[in-house]
């Protein structure tokens, strides 16, 4: 297949896009089983693509769509089953063969190598070279799309979400028909996410069959014309997304342990629980420049941005895992608990018990031990309680803690620091990897530490969740804090646009940060 494969519509934006039920199946899954370890990630999966069809694929972590997923996309051979592609059953052995019938994956982690040029990222792998021709199909692509990707642009200068589109061009040059999306919105700013909607159904509407996996439930409700749920690796619904709200899809998701939605009032800020005087770490995109920022206890203070533009290394500064190189850090609050990013390499000793790893904080006090010496009783019933409290995925605490999922060691790290009872709590990305009813579980935490007078610093792309529990909402962008604003009367529009720095900063008493007025909004110790 050829870079000529794509042709955009001509019709007008007014006619109606969405494909009649009995369209032609681009891809199609029959009776797919694929198992690891005796145990079903996939069990009779049937699962239909068509042409000119969005088609989301929703399901808790562990459901069985990352699987599905690799076996569409010949990573993963089925034990049983059969792959269609336009009526025509194939089998692929490797993601080659894939590639030949036309479907191809937008991962999550963006496979580009970012010291060449958007040119070269396109036609490495393809027989095309890196010309005028080729630059030409990729700006004609590019523009059909509303995208604005420059050829000859080094990859490394690019934004995540135009390295995104960079995949999707790189997919439409070689002719892919089936284009499958790992989470893509996973760290973009809401416009960022709704152009590339609007880039998905042009693509729809010109005879294309896409596939996007996504936790986001609304983006599925507005995107989406059909959408399968998996279930335990089981397909549990398939339906017209018309007529479906997030709740709905929720329940088809998790069943009854979606629950209801949570609902906080705002804090109370008291005495301040950390301090950042004109902070400075390190250089480039993902420095520190200038950070001015004090959370108080009694409130939750949540960081909003696109990933890479100083999140992580706010989260550590603040943490005292980093010194700045410039600027005053203060934490009169104490002891300070911390939820990292990353689980095993910051958070967890992966070779280590999950009863040790509870008690880390812990060994050198009673009851854990006496006189120098360890107490494995203490040690082993902290644990148990702590497992059923925080709904750890263990019967007891013996089992190596890097065994877990990522749901798991996620609830380990948020037991242990949580049941310190700390003044000032910095979590980032707390309920990443886990499901509906855990992850409203642990924002029930976070805001029950806030109300026993904990300062709270919570960095997520998840911007229905900081909307959800904080206070306040700075917004993060090049290393530095461009917005201060309540959460009440704040949308997630408003936070985009200061994350995808659209909004011109404001200068608010002499400094480069811009504060909107409300009951929280850039208080001062």
């Amino acid at each position: 297949m050829g870079a000529e494969g794509f042709t955009m519509p001509t019709a007008s934006a007014e006619e109606d896009s969405a494909q009649p039920p009995n369209a032609p199946a681009a891809l199609r899954a029959r009776n797919l089983t694929k198992s690891f370890d005796g145990k079903f990630a996939n069990h009779s999966v049937d699962f239909t693509a068509r042409r000119g069809e969005i088609h989301a694929l929703l399901g808790e972590n562990g459901a069985g769509k990352t699987t599905l997923i690799s076996i569409l996309c010949g990573q993963y051979r089925p034990d049983s089953g059969t792959i269609e592609v336009d009526g025509q059953e194939l089998a692929f052995t490797a993601p080659r063969d894939a590639l030949s019938a036309g479907i191809g994956v937008v991962h999550q982690d963006l496979r580009q190598v970012e010291r060449f040029t958007v040119c070269e990222n396109v036609v490495l792998g393809t027989r095309e070279r890196v010309g005028r021709k080729s630059a030409e199909r990729i700006t004609e692509l590019s523009k059909e799309l509303g995208f604005n990707l420059d050829p000859g642009a080094i990859v490394a200068s690019l934004s995540v979400g135009e390295r995104q589109q960079l995949e999707i061009v790189k997919l439409l040059f070689r002719g892919m028909s089936v284009l499958i999306l790992d989470e893509p919105t996973a760290v973009l700013a809401p416009q960022q996410s709704e152009q590339l909607f609007v880039a998905l159904r042009k693509l729809a509407d010109a005879g294309k069959s896409i596939v996007f996996i996504s936790h986001r439930l609304g983006e599925v409700a507005a995107a989406a014309d059909v959408v399968t749920v998996l279930r335990q690796g089981k397909v549990v619904a398939h339906r017209p997304v018309d007529g479906a709200d997030s709740a709905l899809l929720a329940s088809l998701m998790v069943g009854d342990a979606a629950g209801e939605p949570l609902v906080t009032e705002v804090g109370t800020a008291g005495p301040a629980a950390l301090i950042l005087r004109d902070v400075h770490l390190g250089e480039g995109k993902r420095a520190l420049n200038g950070v001015d920022l004090t959370v108080h206890r009694g409130e939750i203070v949540g960081v909003a941005g696109v990933s890479g533009n100083g999140q992580v290394e706010l989260a550590e500064l603040a943490a005292g895992m980093t010194a700045p190189a410039r600027g005053q850090r203060d934490v009169p609050a104490h002891p300070i608990g911390f939820i990292p990013e990353d689980r095993l390499a910051t958070g967890l000793v992966g070779t280590m018990s999950i009863a040790d790893n509870l008690a880390f904080r812990r060994y050198r006090r009673p009851p854990m031990s006496r006189a120098g010496w360890v107490r494995q009783g203490a040690i082993r019933s902290h644990a148990k309680a702590l497992i059923e409290q925080f709904r750890i995925p263990s019967p007891d605490g013996r089992l190596r803690v890097a065994k877990l999922s990522g749901g798991g060691l996620q609830r380990v790290i948020i037991a242990r620091e949580i049941s310190e009872e700390p003044g000032l709590l910095i979590a980032a990305q707390p309920t990443r990897g886990l499901d509906i009813a855990s992850a409203r579980a642990v924002r029930r935490q976070i805001v029950a530490t806030r109300d026993a007078g904990a300062g709270v610093l919570v960095i997520s792309e998840d911007l229905d969740e900081l909307l959800e529990i904080s206070d306040r909402v700075v917004v993060m962008l090049a290393g530095r804090i461009v917005a201060d604003l309540p959460r009440v009367g704040t949308t997630r529009a408003d936070l985009g646009r200061f994350m995808t720095g659209s909004v011109e900063r404001e200068e608010s008493e002499g400094s480069d940060q811009f504060v909107a007025e409300g009951p929280q909004a850039g208080v001062q110790s």
